[in-house]
């Protein structure tokens, strides 16, 4: 099951995805670096779409789409058997509760870190406007923190809020980029606040 999964993805995002989105969509990749997972890494972006998660998926390799995995809201990816089957085959995802429905939330990721495994998290936990982000909440800040191995990178979404607004499911071809920065580390000195805080600057340094 876990092959044929696999196989699903590669064929969604990199045979069917990524021509539309780069070609249809006029959607532009750009990398200070082509990041390596061969150690597990967090990509944390800002979120105004469905098309962020979209885009971040088809700019991996065919190996990393193995082992990369978005975190989504459990309360709305999975909160029924067909969206959970999409969320799980084909997004590869990981969920979270944002209603504290759980002693640890985080309980899932560790699990896939401490596997080699990298993620995908939009600290904003909804989807917002990128022209003013929401407040990040702390969930990238504590892995940060936890595993002292583990590096992110950052990541900003251009013009996705316009291809796919929030709340609507017309697609529309708009002037948007995906910028992939460089892997950074933290201090594991900073408190969770500071983390948090240089978190949101790499992902704002992307902003042309």
């Amino acid at each position: 099951m876990e092959k044929l999964a696999f196989i699903i993805r590669v064929i969604l995002f990199k045979v069917i995805l990524s021509p539309f989105v780069k070609i249809i969509l006029g959607i532009k990749f750009r990398y200070e670096e082509k990041p390596s997972f061969d150690k597990p890494k967090i990509i944390v972006a800002n979120h105004s779409s469905h098309v962020d998660a979209i885009a971040i998926l088809c700019s991996l390799s065919v190996r990393d789409l193995k082992k990369v995995h978005p975190v989504v809201a459990r309360d709305y990816f999975y909160k029924n058997s067909i969206t959970k089957l999409f969320a799980k085959t084909c997004l590869n995802s990981v969920s979270v509760s944002r209603d504290r429905q759980f002693d640890n939330p985080l309980h899932q990721c560790e699990k896939l870190i401490e596997r080699g495994h990298s993620l995908i998290i939009f600290p904003e936990g909804t989807r917002g406007n990128a022209s003013e982000m929401k407040e990040f909440k702390k969930g990238v800040s504590i892995l940060l923190k936890k595993y002292p191995q583990l590096e992110f990178v950052p990541a900003f979404c251009e013009g996705f809020g316009q291809i796919l607004p929030k709340g609507q499911w017309l697609v529309l071809p708009s002037n948007s980029s995906l910028r992939v920065g460089k892997s950074k580390s933290i201090d594991r000195g900073l408190d969770i606040n500071d983390i948090t805080n240089y978190i949101r600057k790499s992902i704002l340094e992307l902003r042309l």
